[in-house]
């Protein structure tokens, strides 16, 4: 195993510092794999410990590992290319320069304010999303948005008449095999996150706009497990060939900048990070309930990064300073 000594004390600081709660975090390095749980579930209103197995809300991480898989499956079956225009699947949306590849890379420059969207009902929020504007940040500018994500999710149901998530569970999730995820956890098997409304949402997406959305949500609403992810993580690192519902060869494709020039580079669906000495790209997720999925498909090698830091409270600056840290510390380890 190679030493990563120092992410795994930046990691544990998480803890010991208490910006949060608890921490399972897993590393691994081709069939080596080191996996560690420390702290609490949850500490208020009780203290409660954090199991190895725990289900964590995944929230922006559902975007890679379910909406975007789906689609790689479209594109292995030569079902897509996502030079399609959006005006294609949803004809409501005008804007025909839009293609599914700017939304699957943030430079679609969909963007704008939707007022008193977290009182808008499932149908209102879905029209006020499919009609925002497109800016003069199109093509110019990479700004990440779960936007993009969701109407990604309404090209799937347009192609298979299902919401996305039911879609997600039938020809992603099942196929691999994962026990525990899924969009509809058990409240007792998940760890806890923000207050609301004078007790924890547990089992229940932290994002409001999966709470609103439900079914159709590309976003966010996926919950699941460390040993799931860590199976899921085999795929995309090369290490087990059989694992994800799509071919090696697609799957490194991922691993390429998919944005021009001048842009912040992106692949499908993720961000990138490159190898401080050979510069080539590491993909790269955050979740923002506390998640965080980084891997180096050529040295196979990866860390995965569970936590609960909306808990109690949703405001926690100091995580996302330590995460970047973290970050870091792992790709400068990773290079020995």
């Amino acid at each position: 195993m190679i030493d990563y000594s120092s992410t795994q004390n930046l990691i544990e600081s998480l803890v010991t510092e208490r910006i949060v709660p608890g921490v399972n975090y897993a590393f691994i390095n081709n069939q080596q794999l080191f996996t560690s749980t420390v702290g609490f579930a949850s500490t208020y209103p009780n203290v409660t410990q954090l199991s190895p197995f725990a289900e964590y809300d995944l929230a922006s991480l559902t975007k890679v590992l379910v909406t975007e898989n789906i689609l790689l499956k479209l594109y292995q079956e030569d079902r897509l290319n996502f030079t399609e225009p959006l005006h294609d699947f949803i004809p409501e949306f005008k804007d025909e320069r839009v293609r599914l590849f700017h939304l699957m890379t943030h430079t679609s420059g969909i963007r704008g304010w939707i007022d008193h969207r977290d009182q808008l009902t499932h149908d209102e929020l879905l029209n006020a999303i499919i009609h925002l504007p497109v800016t003069e940040e199109f093509e110019q500018r990479v700004r990440y948005a779960d936007t993009n994500f969701i109407l990604l999710g309404l090209v799937i149901k347009a192609i298979y008449g299902q919401p996305v998530q039911k879609v997600g569970m039938q020809e992603i999730i099942k196929p691999m095999g994962l026990k525990n995820t899924t969009f509809t956890p058990e409240k007792t098997d998940c760890v806890p996150t923000v207050m609301f409304q004078n007790s924890s949402l547990q089992g229940v997406p932290h994002d409001p706009k999966a709470r609103q959305l439900g079914s159709d949500c590309g976003s966010a609403g996926l919950f699941a497990s460390m040993n799931d992810l860590i199976t899921i993580s085999k795929g995309y690192l090369g290490l087990d060939d059989q694992i994800l519902p799509f071919s090696q060869e697609v799957v490194s494709l991922l691993f390429d900048n998919k944005n021009p020039t001048g842009l912040r580079p992106r692949s499908w669906g993720w961000d990138l990070c490159f190898d401080p000495e050979l510069h080539y790209p590491l993909i790269l997720h955050t979740g923002y309930t506390g998640i965080l999925l980084l891997l180096d498909r050529v040295k196979k090698t990866g860390l995965i990064l569970l936590t609960n830091r909306v808990h109690p409270t949703g405001h926690n600056q100091i995580f996302l300073a330590v995460r970047e840290k973290i970050i870091q510390s792992f790709i400068t380890e990773n290079k020995h």
